[in-house]
């Protein structure tokens, strides 16, 4: 798995992409200080937590697509292109990254 940071500014973020890159973050804080690290770790932590507030175990655990806002209507037409069927906001619940607002599958 590719090892980018992970800001508010991404379309779509995969949960155990954001558990993955937390996990690499504490790794790398161990050997050296670094504070685009250490600030970049305490947003995701954040993060995190609102998701596990917002979401079942079972959803977190499975790797959820959370989508940003502003690309949610682009995102259901295109899983109702890949589907047949698009999915309703009723069926997310919102997590809040920073002050923008992601969706995660409920």
């Amino acid at each position: 798995m590719e090892n980018k940071p992970i800001t508010n500014t991404q379309n779509i973020i995969n949960s155990m992409a954001l558990l993955t890159r937390i996990n690499w973050l504490e790794q790398q804080l161990n050997y050296r200080c670094s504070d685009a690290y250490s600030e970049e770790l305490k947003a995701l932590k954040e993060f995190a937590r609102n998701i596990e507030a917002a979401a079942s175990v079972s959803t977190y655990a499975q790797g959820a697509n959370l989508v940003r806002e502003s690309g949610f209507e682009k995102y259901a037409k295109e899983e109702a292109n890949r589907t047949d069927q698009a999915p309703r906001r009723e069926e997310f619940n919102p997590v809040d990254f920073g002050g923008i607002t992601y969706w995660l599958p409920k």
